[in-house]
């Protein structure tokens, strides 16, 4: 046994174990919305959920809030992680996810993307007519993005999404007329 005045001296394999377990302390300690299973930042979708509030809004006071949601456009997961404080952390963790869940989860973004770019399109052509043409627009649209988001959530979360049909039973009948356009 060392003196306690004497530090123990480590072999190279207990340094190199030590080191994996700092680094290991050091990336959960430092994971900012990063699932530990999947290695996905849930938090992404936050981009997403900023357009359903906008939708909620503009339904409601179109003039504060139309060039803002005029403004909003997609933003990709990888310009996502770039804002992130640690990004070498999330965009390390984000190419070692799993590849179905990485997979999956891209594909869900990929359909939010369309979705979302698609909503905004019938939102903007209601712009110039009825009030209730707008409102119904922005309430079809928002629950619509709700749902899809709510899939790529639960498959970053490791979670098993939702299916359609579990949708329509819950007489959920806004996936039906826009889900999987």
């Amino acid at each position: 046994m060392p003196h306690p005045a004497m530090p123990e001296i480590l072999s190279p394999e207990e340094v190199v174990s030590a080191f994996r377990d700092a680094m290991d302390d050091h990336y959960r300690a430092h994971r900012t919305g990063i699932n530990e299973s999947t290695l996905t930042a849930s938090d992404y979708l936050n981009h997403f959920h900023e357009l359903v509030k906008l939708l909620d809004a503009v339904s409601v006071q179109l003039e504060e809030f139309a060039h803002e949601f005029l403004a909003w456009s997609p933003m990709t997961y990888e310009e996502h992680v770039s804002e992130l404080n640690d990004d070498d952390l999330a965009d390390s963790s984000s190419r070692q996810a799993p590849t179905p869940v990485r997979a999956r989860f891209d594909e869900a973004v990929v359909h939010l993307h369309g979705e979302a770019i698609a909503v905004v399109e019938d939102v903007v052509a209601k712009l110039g007519g009825s009030k209730q043409g707008l409102n119904q627009a922005c309430e079809k649209a928002a629950a619509c993005l709700r749902i899809l988001g709510d899939e790529a959530n639960a498959i970053a979360r490791g979670e098993t999404p939702p299916s359609r049909s579990e949708h329509l039973a819950a007489g959920n009948v806004i996936y039906a007329q826009f889900g999987r356009r």
